[in-house]
Formats: C-alpha cells, structure tokens, sequence
C-alpha cells in the first residue's frame, strides 16, 4: 500500500498541538532538543506566548510534524512520495532524508529567523475566494501585493504589507469575494522575501543530508525531486517565489497513491486532495484523538 505524506504549513496550530508537543518531550533525546532549539515552550507564562509568531511558529510546527512522522512511520507500509505546503516543505526534506531533530529545528529556527528580519513593515498574508485569476491579478497590481499560494482558479492566498493588504481587502470585498486574514506574520512566498533567500540557501547547503528515501513534489509547480540538491534548490526558491499547491495536488494524484496521510496542524490538505481524487483514502492526523489512535487505524488499514 502506498502512502503520499502530507506536511501543512502555518496558521493552524493551536495549544492543543503545544500540549501535544510536550508529550513528545517525555522522551528525554526529545527533551534535549527541544530544550536547546524551541526553549519556550518549557517557559512557565508559557500562555502569554503568541504561538503564531512566525520566529516561534516555524520552528514549533517542524517539532510537532518530526515527532508525529517519528511515531508512526514504522507503520506506513510505504511512501511513495512526501510533499509540503510552505513551510511543511522543509519538514518534507528532513523526513525524506531522515535527518535528527536537533538539526530540522535549527534549519526551521533560521528560515524564521531570515524571514522576519527581511521585513522592515509589519505583513501578513490573507485569504482570497471567489476571484478569478485575472481579477485578482488587476487588484494585486492596483495593491502592490502579490499572489503568494494558489489554491485553485477562484482561491488564492495573497501577500504583502500590511497597510496595501487592507486595500486589497477593500476592493476584493467590492469585488464580491470572500476575504480572511490568515495567522501568519510575515507575507511568504512574495518578492518581499527576497533577501532571505541567498543566506538560507548557503545554511541548507552547509548541512550533510542523506539520499532521499521517497522522492518529493514541490509545491512549486508540483516538480518532482529525486534528490536533496534538487529539493534544497526549491526549498530555498519557495521563499520568495508563490507556491502552485494545486499543481501539486495534481502531480500528488499522477502518482496514484492508496493513502494520503497529513502529518498536520489542520486537516485541510487531506481534504483537497479529497476533492480532486474522491477515491483516495485521505485523512490527517488531526483527524484523531491520540497518536495511538492513529496506529490502530494505521495497522487496521494495512492488515485489509
């Protein structure tokens, strides 16, 4: 049976996940690493944190995906292909090479880290429904925003500044379509993100990765990677280059998996890949109450 791994980006994750995460650290390697690379989450006002900061948020997501893929790939029969929207995509990387988690955190500490620095106004990204391409397009030119994910024809998500993204709102209201303000605090995959791209691509090339265990298909474009050169060299253009994640939904389905599994926060990617290939078993960790949960129905799955 072969699996497609799914791994979200941000703007889903809530305290559950943190609690969650914390589990994880009664592993006392697990422990060691978080300790040194997420030290906040052991921070006693740990509720005053705005776990949607991006410099917290990325390196937080990676931890709690390495440590869901930690737990049940053992299980997975076989992975076909890994694929990750945003920031997932480096989580993709790490797991497809098999590389420890003191090194994923500090590849995930230093994206956010060149990401927010590189943005001297407060940006954001926001949701966009009901628009067709060439619409949108006029309002980005008329906003000075830019198209930062695409969805599908009539849903996009848009980056830029703050101050330009509520006139963006403004006139995509009037325009009738549906608008919401994503949690996530820095307008990825926009040109704005520019000057991180060259310094993170020299810190991703100073690591010594494995060979990939399963190919990855990028969301830019859906282009399938068969090794970590090729994978670093998307990773880093991704930052400041818009993500086609419907391309890579379809390129997802060429592959004909039997299992689409998103290792998460959210469920929302095992879900449009449930619109574009109804067939498919699809669902996300989230979709359980407990990790074992997840392992029963794993092993109740493969023993059909």
């Amino acid at each position: 049976m072969n699996f497609a791994i799914l791994f979200s980006g941000q703007g889903l994750q809530t305290w559950k996940h943190i609690d969650e995460l914390l589990t994880y650290s009664d592993d006392d390697e697990i422990r060691a690493c978080l300790q040194q690379g997420l030290p906040e989450i052991f921070e006693k006002d740990l509720q005053q944190l705005d776990i949607y900061d991006n410099q917290f948020a990325q390196p937080f997501i990676f931890a709690l995906q390495w440590c869901r893929w930690k737990n049940i790939k053992t299980i997975v029969d076989e992975v076909s292909t890994f694929s990750g929207y945003s920031l997932g995509e480096l989580s993709a990387l790490i797991c497809s090479t098999e590389t420890d988690l003191a090194t994923g955190l500090a590849l995930a500490r230093e994206r956010a880290r060149l990401m927010s620095d590189v943005v001297s106004e407060q940006g954001s990204l926001v949701s966009v429904q009901g628009l067709n391409i060439e619409q949108l397009n006029e309002l980005l030119t008329l906003t000075q925003t830019e198209l930062s994910i695409k969805l599908n024809d009539s849903s996009c998500i848009v980056g830029g500044l703050s101050s330009n993204l509520q006139e963006l709102k403004f006139r995509a209201k009037l325009a009738g379509a549906q608008i919401k303000t994503l949690s996530v605090s820095i307008p990825s995959h926009t040109s704005l993100m520019y000057s991180a791209v060259a310094p993170y691509r020299a810190f991703l090339n100073q690591q010594q990765f494995k060979s990939l265990s399963a190919p990855l298909i990028s969301g830019t474009g859906g282009v399938k990677l068969y090794n970590q050169s090729q994978a670093i060299e998307m990773l880093s253009y991704q930052m400041d280059h818009a993500i086609d994640w419907n391309l890579c939904l379809e390129s997802l389905k060429e592959n004909l998996p039997d299992v689409v599994l998103e290792i998460g926060p959210g469920n929302v990617l095992s879900k449009m890949m449930l619109e574009i290939q109804q067939n498919v078993i699809a669902r996300s960790v989230d979709d359980f109450k407990t990790i074992n949960g997840l392992k029963e129905w794993l092993q109740r799955l493969l023993e059909r």
